[in-house]
């Protein structure tokens, strides 16, 4: 894990690296602390995330984002979900690369129906078209550009 999963006074843990490193990273927006709990500023964040770069200063590269999912703390409509999808590989992909997480969820009573597989299943997001059948692909290749340099969700 890179430098940003460290507790407390993190040390760096390419200081101590012996032989080849590579740094995985987890970005979870549903989680809360990354952007307010709504798509504008979820976008803003994702589209001017620096955390690559960051990450590439310090020594801690190549980076990769080992988990994201399309969840959120607000009700996401489908639209938000196409450009949610499309703006989280456009950034991962600036690393190292990205895995989806989860590749199937459960749909059952237990999980709601579909609610829980909506957001969290790629198999689900390939059958909703929020995810492209080509992983590389994107559905709108310029989703990031209206957000780009912004500052704040206001």
């Amino acid at each position: 894990m890179d430098v940003n999963w460290q507790h407390d006074n993190p040390s760096n843990p390419a200081d101590v690296a012996i032989g080849p490193q590579a740094y995985d990273n987890h970005l979870y927006y549903s989680f809360g602390g990354v952007a307010a709990a709504d798509p504008k500023s979820y976008m803003i964040s994702i589209c001017n995330l620096p955390r690559i770069q960051a990450d590439a200063a310090v020594g801690d590269s190549p980076l990769w984002f080992g988990e994201w999912g399309l969840p959120t703390q607000f009700n996401a409509t489908d639209e938000f979900l196409y450009q949610w999808a499309d703006a989280q590989k456009l950034a991962y992909s600036k690393g190292a690369g990205w895995i989806f997480w989860n590749f199937k969820t459960e749909i059952s009573n237990l999980t709601n129906g579909t609610a829980l597989a909506r957001q969290w299943s790629y198999l689900e997001g390939l059958k909703l078209g929020f995810l492209t059948q080509d992983p590389a692909a994107l559905h709108d290749p310029n989703v990031c550009v209206p957000y780009m340099n912004s500052t704040t969700s206001s």
